[in-house]
C-alpha cells in the first residue's frame, strides 16, 4: 500500500502531535523532523525511526518526501510553505495560512501551478457542533441567513505570552487575538456564510503588554447579504455564543466552559410557524412577533474525518481537503481587512489593497503604529528561555 511519505517542521505544541499522528497513520509514514532544538528533534525521531535535522532547508534537499507539515510561528508560515511546494510536496500548514494575504496568494497561485494539496490547520471544521452548524445551514432548515452575532472571549495571562515571545510581536505573529485564537471562529464564519465583501472594525490592546490586539469587534457584510456582528477578545470571561437568525429560525450556541467547544452547553433550533417575511407582511398585531418551536441539537450523529485524514486522503486520492488553500485565503483576508479597518478606521471592502495592507503590517511592525496600552515595556521580541521567533529550524 501506498503511503504518504511526510515530515513535520517544527515540533513545538501542535507540530509533536501531527508527528505522533502520523507515526499511528495507516497512510502515512513520518519521515523525518526538524527544529531548531537539535535535541528535542532527535528524540522524537529517533522514537519514530525518522530523520531528524535542525535546518528545514537541508530537509527538503535531502529527504525523499511526498509531504510536509509546518507548525513553526506564524511568520515562518509562508516562507517554509513555499519552500515546500517547490520542492514539489504536498503541504499542510498550521493556521493562519500566513500573516499577509499577499503571501497567500503566492501559496495558493504555486500550489495549483504545482498541482500539489495546500491545507490549512482550521480543524474547528471538524468539530461536532461546528459540523451539525453548518449541516443545518446548507439543509436551509432556517431559510436565508440575514443576521449573526458572533462572540468569542477567554482570557490569556501574561505568562501565556511570556511562555512564547513570539506571539507577542506584528512582525512575527501578525497580529493577536485574531491570528492567534479566533482565526478558527473567522474561519468557520467564512466556511458558514460564504464570501465577505465589506468589514468596519475596531481594534484596540486594552490590557496586555504585547504589541498586538487583544480586542476585535467588527461589523461584516456577506456577498449573500447576510449581516455578521464579531467580538473577540482575550480580556474577558470564557464565553462562546452564536446566534445565527434566518428567514424561518434562529440557532443559539453558547458555552461558558470552553471558548474553543466542540459540543456546546446550549444548542437550540427554533424555526417559525411561517417565514419572517410572511410574519412582517401579514400579521395585523403592532409588533408582530413570530410563534417559534424550539427543540435541542443532538451533535451525536455529527461526524468529520480529521484534518491528517483529510489531507492524506487528497494527496493520496485527489480531492481537496476539508480545509484547503484556497478558502483559507479568504479567512486570512478577512483578518487583514479588520485589522486594515479598525487602524485604519475606515471601511474595507474586498478584495482587500494587498499593498496597502502590506504597508500597514510594515508600519506596524516598525512601531509606527502602535495599539499598546500605557503601562510598562512590553516584553522584548527574543533573549533568555524566548522561542528565537528570528532563526529559522
Amino acid at each position: 500500500m501506498t503511503r504518504l511519505r511526510t515530515a513535520v517542521i517544527g515540533i513545538r505544541g501542535a507540530g509533536r502531535g501531527h508527528a505522533e499522528n502520523l507515526a499511528r497513520h495507516p497512510r502515512a509514514a513520518l519521515q523525518a523532523v526538524a527544529d531548531l532544538d537539535e535535541e528535542a528533534a532527535r528524540q522524537l525521531a529517533q522514537q519514530h525511526h525518522a530523520k531528524s535535522y535542525t535546518d528545514y532547508r537541508v530537509l527538503l534537499e535531502q529527504e525523499p518526501l511526498d509531504a510536509a507539515i509546518i507548525a513553526t510561528p506564524h511568520f515562518l508560515h509562508a516562507p517554509m510553505s513555499l519552500a515546500a511546494l517547490e520542492a514539489g510536496l504536498h503541504v499542510l500548514v498550521e493556521k493562519p495560512l500566513a500573516m499577509r494575504v499577499s503571501e497567500a496568494d503566492r501559496m495558493v497561485d504555486l500550489a495549483r501551478r504545482q498541482h500539489r494539496v495546500l491545507a490549512v490547520g482550521h480543524n474547528y471544521r471538524t468539530f461536532p457542533g461546528n459540523v451539525k452548524l453548518k449541516q443545518l445551514i446548507d439543509s436551509n432548515q432556517l431559510g436565508p441567513l440575514y443576521r449573526v452575532l458572533w462572540q468569542w472571549l477567554d482570557n490569556r495571562p501574561e505568562a501565556y505570552y511570556k511562555r512564547d515571545i513570539w506571539r507577542c510581536t506584528w512582525k512575527h505573529a501578525g497580529g493577536g487575538v485574531l491570528m492567534n485564537q479566533t482565526s478558527h471562529d473567522l474561519d468557520l464564519i467564512c466556511w458558514l456564510l460564504g464570501d465577505p465583501i465589506e468589514v468596519s472594525a475596531m481594534v484596540g490592546n486594552h490590557a496586555h503588554q504585547h504589541e498586538v490586539e487583544d480586542t476585535a469587534i467588527a461589523s461584516i457584510r456577506f456577498a449573500s447579504g447576510a449581516y455578521a456582528s464579531v467580538q473577540l477578545s482575550t480580556f474577558g470571561p470564557c464565553l462562546n455564543y452564536r446566534q445565527l437568525c434566518g428567514e424561518r429560525g434562529i440557532i443559539l450556541f453558547q458555552d461558558e466552559r470552553d471558548a474553543n467547544v466542540h459540543t456546546p452547553q446550549v444548542f437550540r433550533l427554533g424555526l417559525y410557524k411561517e417565514p419572517l417575511r410572511q410574519t412582517i407582511e401579514t400579521n395585523p398585531q403592532a409588533t408582530g412577533r413570530p410563534e417559534i418551536t424550539w427543540q435541542e441539537v443532538d451533535c451525536s450523529d455529527a461526524s468529520s474525518p480529521s484534518l491528517l485524514d483529510s489531507f492524506v486522503d487528497a494527496c493520496l486520492d485527489g480531492g481537496q481537503p476539508i480545509s484547503d488553500g484556497e478558502s483559507t485565503r479568504r479567512t486570512l483576508e478577512l483578518i487583514n481587512a479588520i485589522i486594515l479597518s479598525g487602524v485604519r478606521k475606515k471601511v474595507v471592502s474586498f478584495p482587500v489593497d494587498r499593498e496597502e495592507y502590506d504597508a500597514l503590517l510594515d508600519a506596524l511592525i516598525s512601531g509606527k503604529i502602535s495599539l499598546r496600552p500605557p503601562g510598562p515595556a512590553a516584553p522584548p521580541a527574543s533573549g533568555p528561555g524566548s522561542a528565537r521567533p528570528g532563526r529559522r529550524p
